[in-house]
């Protein structure tokens, strides 16, 4: 059912894309970027995501991503009565697709300090596959995961057509065994 609605939205958002009027090209409208993350230790997290979106308007973008995360912790609880342990490996991967709109387009007509940034809000469907026994020690195989992100953002341009992100987002779908847990997600990503 949740495979279904995400390839009807892929599909939708292809063609709110070709539809999409305007004076600038398709390639124009175009852009990529992603985030990555790293930690490395006893506890072991390297994250790449990248993707792919397009300018309905100057203001909304729409687009697809990916997923890939490694995790490895060298002191994964087994039995917390006996403080038991073992190293622990996984992969969780995925895709996504997401839309924001430019709430404010530059902060500094608004507040004369000289900070040039803009101010967003983002929605996001996220679908991620990860191992059961990465929550439940006795859970055998994979579990789909299904994320619904909403929040929002600082752009902050660092070139024509480049900027650096900052968005704080929160699962309204989270379990209590969930990726993310309870508190905001927070990322920092590159539009390029």
């Amino acid at each position: 059912m949740m495979r279904t609605r995400f390839l009807y939205f892929a599909v939708a958002l292809c063609m709110a894309m070709l539809s999409a009027s305007g004076q600038d090209s398709f390639r124009d409208r175009l852009f990529f970027g992603g985030s990555f993350g790293l930690m490395v230790g006893d506890y072991t997290d390297i994250k790449a995501s990248p993707h792919v979106g397009y300018y309905l308007t100057n203001r909304w973008a729409v687009g697809v991503g990916f997923t890939y995360e490694y995790y490895n912790n060298k002191y994964h609880f087994i039995d917390m009565a006996s403080n038991r342990t073992e190293r622990f490996e996984t992969h969780v991967f995925g895709g996504r697709l997401f839309t924001n709109y430019v709430i404010v387009n530059n902060v500094n007509e608004w507040i004369p300090l000289g900070l040039d940034f803009r101010i967003f809000a983002h929605v996001e469907y996220e679908m991620l596959s990860y191992e059961k026994r990465f929550f439940d020690y006795f859970g055998n195989g994979r579990k789909l995961l299904n994320n619904f992100l909403v929040g929002g953002g600082l752009r902050f341009p660092t070139g024509r057509r480049s900027s650096m992100n900052l968005s704080l987002l929160w699962n309204l779908n989270s379990e209590l065994y969930d990726i993310y847990g309870s508190g905001p997600i927070i990322r920092i990503g590159y539009n390029f």
